[in-house]
């Protein structure tokens, strides 16, 4: 699935642009994947599992959940060099993440598949912001938007 494809309806980023954005495209499982500190691989998943519908975090991982149990997730991860304007769709909410390598990631439930990496322009602690998006249709991927920016000093 091509991940640009996936968000072509959506404009995205209409008033303003992040200082980095990546797309990309994961497999989805029991109904959650996260945003995690580094490359991934290590990280402590188990404290920041969402419950209903918003996200859970615990400072090195933000559990974001899914309405489909499995499948394809869409995903645009971007960051802000300020507070980053609201995204588009249903907001799950908010968490904060501390990135001490300037690395942060997508992983799902059982880490077999890589996902996108975004590097930050600064290592520290960051504002973590979620919505999904509208399936575009039948058999379309759950759609994310997640954008973080640094928390204020």
């Amino acid at each position: 699935m091509n991940p640009e494809a996936a968000f072509a309806d959506a404009a995205l980023f209409p008033d303003a642009q992040p200082w980095d954005v990546v797309l990309d495209t994961l497999g989805g499982s029991y109904g959650e994947f996260w945003l995690v500190a580094g490359a991934g691989p290590g990280a402590d998943i188990e404290t920041a599992i969402p419950e209903g519908d918003a996200v859970a975090g615990n400072g090195a991982a933000v559990g974001v959940p899914t309405v489909e149990p499995t499948g394809r997730i869409a995903v645009v991860l971007s960051v802000w060099e300020g507070p980053a304007p609201d995204g588009l769709g249903v907001p799950l909410g908010t968490s904060r993440i501390t990135a001490p390598g300037r690395e942060l990631a997508l992983i799902n439930v059982e880490g077999r598949e890589p996902g996108p990496v975004l590097v930050l322009p600064d290592e520290g602690e960051h504002e973590v912001a979620v919505w999904r998006l509208a399936r575009p249709g039948a058999g379309g991927p759950e759609r994310y938007d997640i954008r973080v920016w640094p928390c204020p000093a």
